[in-house]
């Protein structure tokens, strides 16, 4: 069970990047900022979160998925700065730290286990991929629940559980097969990207969306991670969109979180809005 704060209060989630080339997500509740993921250099993101007034030392927490670099990249130096623990398991913060010089506040929550940060409780779960033990993050604000499940080869049984009860879904939806299939990678890397420790497609990501939806009503998601190469965001909707509808009729919020840049905010009570497609 997580740990609820229980009063009442808004949470906004933002979109900061999401693709190959640098992720990041904040999630706010009430004077409780932790941001998921560091893949922007240190200069970028400190500006995306100057610009939603989250200034250098009020981050409570950093949230670490897992050590690839798109995830990591100023994972420590964001710490520093802010000094707020870097949040992970015990293999994550280890591969990271091989390759950080300077030293930084950490916190290992082993996979699995939950922790309360300010007003957010975190629970962490397994995710299938190509690192040294990737994992998502359920958080709970309140009555409101938000699951970031990037990065993830195949669905599995903690996959799906994870989608139990949430507000908010930040699921990849990373290529669309034939795209994949059809395209200028090497077969090595198509083999690497449509492993069961590789990223979802498309066509997974809606399945599973739709799977969800039938048991348990009405959502918001994100659709995450897109690949520059073997997917857009027309694609990404259409092809998710196309999953769902052919399974069942409740109704879904679905948006593109972007590439490069802050594109999405989400606030509890209120549906998602695209803040730039450019």
């Amino acid at each position: 069970m997580l740990h609820i704060h229980h009063s009442t209060q808004d949470v906004k989630v933002h979109s900061l990047a999401s693709g190959s080339s640098g992720n990041a997500m904040l999630v706010q509740a009430g004077d409780t900022n932790l941001l998921i993921d560091a893949g922007l250099s240190l200069k970028v993101l400190s500006s995306h979160l100057t610009r939603l007034s989250v200034p250098s030392t009020s981050l409570s927490a950093i949230l670490l998925t897992h050590e690839h670099t798109d995830h990591s990249i100023s994972a420590g130096s964001m710490s520093r700065r802010n000094k707020a623990p870097l949040i992970a398991n015990a293999a994550t913060l280890n591969a990271y730290q091989q390759r950080e010089e300077l030293p930084f506040e950490t916190l290992e929550l082993p996979t699995g286990s939950e922790t309360l940060v300010g007003r957010i409780g975190i629970r962490s779960f397994p995710v299938p991929h190509d690192a040294v033990e990737t994992v998502g993050y359920i958080l709970q604000a309140g009555n409101v629940r938000i699951v970031y499940c990037t990065d993830v080869g195949s669905v599995t049984p903690e996959v799906r559980a994870s989608l139990e009860g949430v507000n908010l879904a930040i699921v990849e939806s990373n290529h669309g097969l034939d795209r994949l299939m059809r395209g200028p990678y090497t077969e090595e890397m198509k083999a690497r990207v449509a492993s069961p420790h590789g990223h979802l497609s498309n066509e997974d990501c809606g399945d599973l969306i739709a799977e969800r939806l039938e048991e348990g009503g009405a959502m918001t998601v994100w659709l995450a991670h897109l690949s520059r190469v073997n997917n857009s965001p027309a694609l990404a909707r259409r092809s998710v969109m196309g999953r769902i509808s052919a399974r069942t009729n409740v109704p879904v919020k679905l948006e593109v979180a972007l590439r490069d840049h802050p594109s999405l905010t989400w606030k509890s009570g209120t549906q998602a809005f695209q803040q730039s497609l450019f």
